[in-house]
């Protein structure tokens, strides 16, 4: 039986957390290059003291393990707090990688990541006294997942003393481990036949050789 293993990778130095998990982050390169952008959405979002506007893009391909997803926050000059803490959900039963792209934004960088214990949510921590403040651009925030898909249902939380949410996209299925089953036991099956083959071809090789012999 041939057994396939998928390896998840983000970036150097992007977080990968299992559920219940919480990391410092130090920013990396963008892992989008290369990738296809699949949709995007935006939505205007407002608490009592903060309002802006974030928008979602969904990817796949190039190097990232599966669909995944980017945040550009950007907040207005009509607030008067900074947005302390971000999340996204929902991630049950997926692997993610947590950071944010460096030299990206005009707002402080997130200081921490962390996962629920039920790995349902994860989310973005800044630093006390910093924060997305007004008027400023965060930098991309993503999370990099093994789905095969992606689509409607997913909450984005802003949150500091107040809360605001809006709908944005989740990730949707991954690979089912009947499925690399059947993928490794065709491939097997292909190089049994192909045996097979070569085998049958040798003798036929040996039958044609042996009728050719000339005796004295």
């Amino acid at each position: 039986m041939l057994v396939i293993v998928a390896a998840f990778a983000g970036p150097a130095g992007a977080v990968s957390l299992d559920p219940g998990e919480s990391s410092t982050v130090f920013g990396t390169t963008n892992p989008f290059a290369g990738a296809t952008l699949l949709a995007t959405i935006s939505a205007p979002f407002a608490s009592f003291d903060f309002s802006g506007v974030v928008t979602q893009n969904v990817y796949s391909g190039g190097s990232l393990p599966g669909v995944s997803f980017r945040y550009a926050i950007v907040t207005d000059s009509l607030g008067t707090a900074a947005i302390e803490r971000v999340t996204m959900s929902f991630f049950a039963g997926l692997q993610t990688n947590l950071d944010y792209v460096l030299g990206s934004g005009t707002s402080d960088s997130p200081l921490t990541v962390s996962r629920q214990a039920n790995g349902n949510s994860v989310g973005f921590t800044w630093a006390t006294n910093e924060g997305i403040a007004p008027d400023k651009v965060a930098p991309f925030l993503y999370i990099l997942t093994n789905a095969a898909g992606y689509g409607a249902g997913g909450v984005m939380s802003f949150m500091n003393g107040g809360v605001a949410s809006v709908d944005v996209y989740n990730p949707v299925g991954v690979p089912e481990p009947m499925s690399l089953l059947l993928v490794g036991s065709g491939m097997a099956a292909v190089a049994i036949f192909w045996r097979r083959g070569v085998r049958a071809r040798r003798k036929d090789v040996a039958v044609s050789t042996d009728s050719t012999v000339v005796h004295s």
